[in-house]
Formats: structure tokens, C-alpha cells, sequence
């Protein structure tokens, strides 16, 4: 670092924030100019793995002490990012939404604190299959996603499957505990097919009720109604 730009640094504002899935506090800093470059690189190429790749390196780079930011929750991630965004550019966005009612533009107006991961509260990732089978889920982590290079969509159903699948974290039986990473994933998915609906759709609602950054927020169109959105994801409060 040189001598001008150490100036500079050294009076970079420190916040805290909670970690969703852990608890654990955590000091960051809004991120600077050469690291928001990376950031609207990657949007302008439109590839997803290049944005969650950007969105990586900014929070490893603004969080202190943080690790194998590859390998926590998505939420997490998304979550920190929120914060180091509201605090690098501004509390409040626009996002435009297109109405599903009208079919109208519509532009928002979001404050960025408010926004918060919701957690249904029966939502568990321990998931009893049979009487004699219990399934253990691990949540989608930044490094899957970039991999996937896909974002996480809930409304998604057929995107499922795959993920499921690299999700299954342990399988319980009676006899033995048996760990994916022990397995090959052509097994865990040899496991999945002979699932009957309700088991298959038992490990859906993991995904359908896991932590994740929603908001649901009043517009009105121009036909005078007052309606309601929900937000939900990094892409939704961009947009």
C-alpha cells in the first residue's frame, strides 16, 4: 500500500453485524472503489459465477477475520453483503419490479437495514424420511452456487433435484451413519430416485423453509390499487 493511499484507509469507518446462521459478531468495512469495480465488471458480464465470484472476494476483503467464505450458507453471504453494500453506496435502493397484476414498471423504494433473513419456524435440517432413515441436509454455500454458476431460486422447482442431491449431508440408519463426502454423488443420487413423492418433497421444504433474505414491501399501480411484493434474493433487491 502506498503512503497516499494509506491516508485514505486509515480513517475507513468499522461496523458490526451478527452472522446469521452462527451468532457471531463480526467488524466490517463498506468496500472501496478498486473492489466496486469488480463488482459492476461482473454484473456487465452477466455471468453468475462472475457475480458470486465478485460478491466473494468483496466480503472476504470488507469482513475482518472471516474464512472459507466459499463454504457458508448463501444466506450469510447475501446478508453481509447487504450490509457492506448499505453502507458502501447507500441505505436505500430502487429496485424496478414488473407487476403481476397490471404488468406494469413499478420502482420501489427499500431501505437496506430492514431487510432481514427469515427462518420459518418449524424449519429443521435434520429430515426423518422413513422410520428407519433420517436424512441430514447441509444449506446451499457459495462455492455450490458458483460451481452450479446459478443464484438460488426458490421459484425454481426442476432446479431442485441437482440440489438436493449436493446438499445431502449424512444419511442415518439404524446400523451406520454414512457421509456424502465417503460416497460417490452418482450414489446419493441413486438414493434420491428410489425415493417415493413424500420423502423427495420432505428434503424440498428443507429449501422451501431454510433462512433467506426476503422483504415483502406495498406499491401502487397506476390503477390506484395498493398492492404487495415479496423481495427475495440479491437479484430482487437489484433489479
Amino acid at each position: 500500500m502506498t503512503k497516499l493511499s494509506s491516508l485514505l484507509t486509515e480513517k475507513t469507518p468499522k461496523y458490526e453485524l451478527k452472522i446469521p446462521s452462527t451468532g457471531k459478531i463480526v467488524t466490517y468495512r463498506p468496500f472501496l472503489v478498486k473492489e466496486e469495480k469488480i463488482l459492476l465488471i461482473a454484473q456487465e458480464s452477466q455471468s453468475n459465477e462472475e457475480i458470486l465470484l465478485a460478491i466473494r472476494d468483496i466480503v472476504e476483503s470488507c469482513v475482518d477475520g472471516l474464512t472459507e467464505v466459499d463454504n457458508m450458507p448463501i444466506f450469510d453471504i447475501e446478508y453481509i453483503f447487504l450490509r457492506i453494500r448499505s453502507k458502501s453506496v447507500g441505505e436505500l435502493v430502487t429496485p424496478t419490479i414488473v407487476c403481476p397484476e397490471t404488468e406494469e414498471s413499478v420502482e420501489l423504494e427499500i431501505d437496506l437495514l430492514s431487510v432481514e433473513p427469515t427462518k420459518e419456524e418449524n424449519h429443521t435440517n435434520k429430515i426423518q424420511i422413513s422410520d428407519d432413515i433420517l436424512v441430514k441436509m447441509r444449506y446451499p454455500s457459495l462455492g455450490l452456487l458458483r460451481k452450479r454458476n446459478s443464484m438460488l431460486d426458490i421459484n425454481d422447482s426442476a432446479s431442485f433435484y441437482d440440489l438436493i442431491v449436493d446438499c445431502i449431508d449424512e444419511i442415518h440408519t439404524e446400523k451406520e451413519v454414512i457421509k456424502s463426502n465417503e460416497v460417490s454423488k452418482n450414489e446419493i443420487a441413486s438414493f434420491v430416485d428410489v425415493m417415493n413423492k413424500s420423502q423427495f418433497n420432505s428434503l424440498l421444504d428443507f429449501f422451501l423453509t431454510s433462512p433467506r433474505l426476503e422483504y415483502t414491501t406495498k406499491y401502487t399501480t397506476k390503477d390506484g390499487v395498493e398492492r404487495s411484493i415479496t423481495l427475495s434474493g440479491l437479484g430482487d433487491f437489484f433489479g
